[in-house]
């Protein structure tokens, strides 16, 4: 199941939503709130689309940039998973809040990466948060399955 849930997610990712307004729209939205929250921790910065300019750096907010696979790859997970659909609705919900929280933080970062320390942003951007991403999933994804599973029973049937 997972790997269908998996399969079905990549195609609908390229075939269908990178060339959607919906698409463009969402990249315009993260691009707003990683410049609200620059902004309110003293970065001024202007967002026009999906780029976030200021001082003598700007960052755009694209393809890759979206979260939407690791998202996908955690909701394959957890439909995957044998447990009600409550627990699974619980799971997507929290990890999905989660892991868009956590990419509106790599946006941010990675302005400020940019902007005032440059040496380090294409390390930050290609190799740090996105192995980043990938292991909240996978812990997020197991915690998930420890929350909603019972523990075993410590306590042996004797007679």
């Amino acid at each position: 199941m997972f790997g269908f849930f998996a399969v079905v997610s990549e195609v609908a990712y390229y075939a269908v939503a990178l060339d959607s307004r919906a698409f463009d729209s969402y990249l315009n939205v993260l691009a707003a709130i990683s410049g609200w929250v620059l902004n309110s921790f003293g970065t001024e910065v202007k967002v026009i689309g999906t780029q976030i300019a200021g001082g003598d750096f700007a960052v755009a907010v694209a393809q890759g940039c979206d979260a939407i696979q690791v998202c996908s790859l955690l909701a394959a997970a957890v439909l995957a998973f044998p447990v009600s659909w409550g627990a699974r609705f619980r799971g997507l919900a929290i990890g999905i809040v989660l892991l868009q929280v956590l990419n509106i933080l790599r946006i941010v970062s990675l302005y400020w990466m940019g902007a005032y320390f440059s040496d380090y942003f294409k390390t930050a951007h290609e190799v740090v948060w996105p192995g980043a991403l990938i292991v909240v999933t996978v812990v997020t994804w197991i915690l998930w399955v420890r929350w909603e599973t019972p523990a075993p029973s410590s306590v042996s049937d004797a007679a």
